[in-house]
């Protein structure tokens, strides 16, 4: 897939999207960080640098969107995803103008994650 591992964060409340998410990423080689919230995610960016991360829209506190904000003010080079249970045009629009390269909408199929990878790997357009 791709010569260089991928530093990769996963912000999601729900515990099991991040252990799939870390998972599968790790079986590519790529390194995986995951947190629960937000904040968290801030916290994390502000410490260390994220090739790719992934970010659910709706968590307790801080929302996706909020996090995705800050995040890319921390991390104007990395590529974000948003992952949502909620797929509404409005806040998917408004991620996408707020910065995110695509939108995951649970639930997702590994099919599609791979997919993204190999997009993010080697540059190409994600075009989920």
């Amino acid at each position: 897939m791709s010569a260089k591992p991928l530093d990769v964060l996963v912000v999601d409340d729900e515990q099991s999207i991040c252990m799939l998410l870390q998972d599968v990423l790790a079986r590519f080689g790529h390194s995986v960080t995951t947190c629960h919230d937000g904040a968290a995610g801030v916290e994390l960016a502000a410490e260390s640098s994220f090739d790719l991360v992934f970010l659910d829209i709706r968590m307790p506190g801080m929302s996706g969107l909020e996090a995705l904000k800050k995040l890319r003010e921390l991390q104007p080079e990395a590529t974000f995803v948003m992952i949502t249970g909620f797929a509404k045009d409005d806040i998917i629009d408004e991620a996408l103008q707020s910065g995110a390269a695509a939108c995951l909408c649970k639930p997702f199929s590994l099919s599609q994650v791979t997919k993204l990878l190999e997009e993010v790997t080697s540059g190409a357009e994600i075009s989920l």
